[in-house]
């Protein structure tokens, strides 16, 4: 009896309850009842009962625990031309009355959908996955829609955060499936997958696992929900694709240094100290999509103020652009952030013995961030005021920031007549009507400094005299 009652269950039960105030007490007197207590065999029984029961009431909490968190998630799907739309389990919420048939009307017509999530906690390794899953998962079956999707816990935002695709499948493609498995295989550990179809007017999610083979593990009725306000796309710009500060930008650049060898050459030259301040000269910042005559300006107001000409990225870190902007959202923007750190240093020491002409700064890399980041329309912008409109603090602030603008027309033609080749950002300036207008009101919506704007439509001369006359106006020159 006494030989049973001591099995490895029992011993792992006595080791859990050390820590309960009633099982301390009879462990404090377990040798007095070793010493020929007959009633030792009876109580050790009734205690592995009592330790039994406990293992599996914890078992059922935590299992209560796990399907609470499923049934919290959320799921947010940017559009490409409305707000977000969000759906959730139909019991934890109640849906918005149009339902879910207007989030998926395709589903009525046997369509199918299919959201992919990125589960690592490891945010570098994510993104490159999430990258390299978009384009996959793009060039994968034509016909198909890939739209991005956020999954969380409204509670815990942050923390439970994933990113992910919601992949559009309206003429139910086998292969697309039979290729989405394959994902799953190769990323079992990285990522989730689930599938959506309609029936008799209710949307069905299907969880699939690889548990030797890929099985369907549950399947969960979800509904459309109204979303917060603001979206969590608008939430997570914030510490992803705009920095508020030198330290944010470390943290991505030395955990992306561990498997991106220019991250980490970028990181052997840069030698920061204290935050640069500006010299007695003026700093004056010229901004404006690519086309609106910012190098033309420059140039000449060099030659007019007798100013030092900088640029963002400076020549210093230039040789590494190609290999961020070929990386994650994530890693890119962090090059591009840290670029404007190393041009403060550039233009402290400048500033000392002359005025400084600066083409571009943190406003072009902020604007461009929120616009790519943020699908659909201008509605889907963040409000005035937002944080990500606000200068970070420990970079050196400019005197003025002057935006040009030209009408689309114009500022097209003056592309085609360049003939240079244009970067990614600049041929979908040139194809999306809309990412130019986000742009646009990005700038419009910076503070502290707000940019000056000034139609660069006119003559060089014009804009010339126009731009000296708002510099005399701000800065003492």
């Amino acid at each position: 009896m006494v030989k049973f009652l001591f099995s490895s269950e029992l011993l792992v039960s006595l080791s859990i309850l050390r820590s309960n105030t009633i099982t301390s007490c009879c462990c404090f007197h377990f040798p007095r009842m070793m010493a020929g207590c007959k009633a030792f065999p009876i109580l050790c029984l009734q205690l592995y009962l009592h330790t039994r029961s406990m293992l599996r009431t914890c078992t059922r909490m935590a299992s209560a625990a796990s399907q609470h968190r499923v049934k919290s998630q959320m799921y947010a799907v940017e559009s490409a031309c409305k707000a977000p739309f969000y759906f959730t389990l139909k019991d934890n919420v109640s849906p918005v009355s149009s339902g879910a048939s207007n989030v998926w009307p395709f589903l009525a017509q046997g369509g199918y959908a299919h959201s992919l999530c990125v589960t690592t906690s490891q945010w570098v390794q994510a993104a490159r996955l999430q990258k390299s899953m978009g384009k996959e998962l793009t060039a994968m079956v034509p016909g198909i829609q890939v739209v991005k999707l956020l999954s969380y816990i409204p509670d815990n935002f942050h923390g439970s955060l994933q990113r992910g695709f919601l992949i559009l499948d309206p003429q139910h493609h086998c292969e697309l499936q039979n290729k989405l498995e394959g994902l799953l295989r190769e990323n079992q550990q990285d990522i989730q997958l689930c599938t959506y179809t309609r029936e008799e007017g209710r949307v069905w999610q299907s969880r699939w696992e690889v548990n030797g083979q890929v099985k369907e593990m549950d399947r969960s009725e979800v509904v459309a929900v109204n979303g917060p306000m603001p979206s969590p796309f608008v939430e997570i710009l914030r510490g992803s694709a705009v920095y508020s500060s030198l330290q944010d930008v470390l943290s991505v650049l030395h955990e992306s240094a561990k498997v991106i060898p220019e991250a980490e050459k970028l990181l052997k030259c840069m030698d920061f100290g204290t935050i640069p301040e500006k010299g007695s000269h003026p700093v004056i910042v010229i901004e404006g999509l690519d086309a609106t005559g910012k190098s033309t300006l420059t140039e000449s107001l060099k030659q007019h103020l007798k100013a030092t000409l900088l640029r963002s990225p400076p020549d210093s870190i230039s040789r590494w652009r190609k290999s961020f902007d070929d990386e994650a959202s994530l890693i890119k923007r962090a090059y591009y952030a840290l670029s404007n750190y190393v041009a403060a240093v550039d233009i402290a020491k400048a500033s000392e013995v002359s005025p400084v002409i600066v083409d571009r700064f943190w406003h072009s890399t902020a604007a461009y961030a929120i616009a790519t980041e943020i699908g659909g329309n201008i509605q889907n912008l963040p409000d005035h005021h937002h944080v990500v409109y606000q200068w970070p603090e420990d970079l050196l602030k400019p005197d003025l920031v002057i935006l040009l603008t030209v009408s689309d027309d114009e500022r097209i033609r003056r592309i085609r007549k360049r003939g240079l080749q244009e970067t990614q950002e600049e041929k979908e300036l040139e194809a999306n009507s809309m990412f130019r207008q986000k742009v646009e009101e990005a700038y419009r919506r910076m503070e502290n400094p707000e940019c000056v704007v000034i139609d660069a439509s006119a003559s060089r001369e014009a804009v010339l005299k126009n731009t000296l006359s708002i510099i005399k106006r701000h800065c003492d020159i």
